[in-house]
């Protein structure tokens, strides 16, 4: 039986506070090694300018380092210096307990609540600001597949399925750590790891899913949007109808998938076909009014506009162009 060891910040010695938690975060629960802390640059800032007051619980779940931190409103930085990490770092799993944290990482921003965790890459730098103080449960997790987890995705979904099983084995753990055994606190320390594999295995999957299922649907909605380019009255509503899905959902599946708008996506195909017909010889004879029109423009000032924004040349011009070089 073992008690997780404790350092609070009316502890410290270190002429400067600030520094000496710095240090002790650094020790005891990053479990930084020596040759990382060399180039290791830290930042903690006191959030207005109230007395730092901090708390570090840390032992070990067989090969993880198991650590609950609490301390008051502060932001935290944290970089390698250098062109390259070191190789073997640990990836940090943050479980929220109290209160509310934002967390940025490699361009992805994530707030996290109570109950909600994510993954920290230690060999990336990263920022965290706690506006109203922090309480997390923290696994430092050394070994894991890199290709597995380096995920866009760092936050795991804990209200259901393995990310919730997680959570309950970590808080568990937290709770009951005076009475594990060294055989007992391996096995869970391994448990737990093996669990947070499989659970990032299970959401890359679902997100993969997701993907192909928007990208499946994406190829139906323009499709459809083809088939139906000539209609005036052709709109998001009805494209919905048509796929079965809702409004909201199409706009998303587009946006997420070409980075534009939907009506913009018909007016950019609109004028394409309009292009196209302006270069086929076999409608020389038909005014440009009457193609614009065939196309779903109600106004030829608007499609003279839209035109000439969108290829650089008058419809008229651009006619003449193609003449010339067919």
């Amino acid at each position: 039986m073992s008690a997780l060891a404790t350092i609070r910040t009316d502890q410290l010695v270190h002429p400067d506070k600030l520094a000496g938690w710095r240090e002790a975060m650094s020790l005891h629960l990053g479990r930084t090694p020596d040759h990382v802390r060399s180039i290791e640059k830290t930042r903690f800032v006191p959030i207005d300018d109230r007395p730092l007051n901090g708390r570090l619980e840390y032992g070990s779940l067989g090969n993880l380092h198991f650590c609950r931190m609490s301390c008051s409103a502060h932001r935290f930085s944290r970089e390698l210096e250098g062109t390259s990490a070191p190789s073997g770092l640990p990836w940090l799993l943050v479980l929220q307990m109290t209160e509310v944290s934002h967390f940025e990482q490699a361009g992805s921003r994530n707030t996290l609540a109570a109950g909600e965790m994510l993954l920290l890459d230690c060999s990336r730098p990263f920022n965290v600001t706690s506006p109203r103080g922090c309480d997390y449960l923290m696994l430092l997790c050394h070994g894991l597949d890199r290709t597995l987890m380096d995920t866009r995705e760092p936050r795991l979904d804990t209200r259901t399925g393995l990310a919730s099983m997680v959570r309950n084995l970590i808080t568990g753990a937290y709770t009951h750590y005076s009475q594990l055994n060294e055989t007992s606190s391996f096995s869970l320390g391994k448990s737990i790891e093996a669990l947070l594999i499989n659970a990032m295995e299970q959401q890359q999957q679902a997100t993969r899913i997701a993907r192909d299922t928007h990208y499946y649907r994406r190829l139906r909605i323009s499709a459809f949007i083809e088939d139906h380019l000539a209609e005036r009255n052709l709109t998001p509503k009805q494209i919905a109808e048509a796929v079965q899905c809702s409004v909201r959902t199409l706009h998303r599946i587009f946006e997420s998938l070409d980075g534009i708008r939907l009506t913009e996506y018909i007016w950019q195909r609109r004028l394409a076909r309009c292009a196209q017909a302006l270069r086929d010889s076999s409608s020389a004879e038909r005014s440009i009014t009457e193609i614009a029109y065939d196309w779903g423009f109600t106004s030829s000032s608007h499609f003279s506009t839209a035109f000439k924004a969108a290829y650089g040349l008058s419809p008229r011009r651009f006619r003449e162009v193609a003449a010339l070089s067919g």
